[in-house]
C-alpha cells in the first residue's frame, strides 16, 4: 500500500507496517500511540481536526476514484456492535466494515 490510515492502534497497526511499501506512509489517530516510545509510530501520530475544504477533496478523489477505500463488507446499523466486535458473520479481508444507515432493498 502507499498510505494506510490506522484508526485503531496496538497491533492492527503494528501489524500495518508490514503492507505499506517501501516509501509508504502510514497515519494514526490512535489515542494509544500519542504516548509511544516506537519512533515510526511518533511520526506517523497526528491529532485530528476537522477541516471542512480537506474533506471536500478527498470525496472528489474518491469520486474520481484517485483514492480507493478497501471496503472489506457493509453491514445495517444494527448491526454496528457486531461489526466492530468482530461478531458480524463477514469475512475479515484487506478493508473494513462500513456501517450503513440505509438500509437495502431484499430481492
Amino acid at each position: 500500500m502507499d498510505v494506510v490510515f490506522d484508526g485503531v492502534g496496538g497491533t492492527t497497526l503494528q501489524r500495518s507496517w508490514n503492507v505499506l511499501k517501501p516509501r509508504g506512509r502510514m497515519v494514526t489517530i490512535a489515542a494509544d500511540s500519542e504516548e509511544t516510545q516506537d519512533e515510526r509510530t511518533k511520526a506517523a501520530f497526528f491529532i485530528v481536526g476537522p477541516n471542512q475544504q480537506q474533506l471536500i477533496e478527498i470525496a472528489r478523489l474518491l469520486d474520481r476514484g484517485d483514492l480507493k477505500a478497501c471496503v472489506d463488507g457493509v453491514v445495517p446499523l444494527a448491526q454496528a456492535s457486531a461489526a466492530y466486535f468482530g461478531t458480524a458473520g463477514r469475512k475479515r479481508g484487506r478493508g473494513k466494515e462500513v456501517i450503513t444507515l440505509i438500509e437495502e432493498p431484499t430481492d
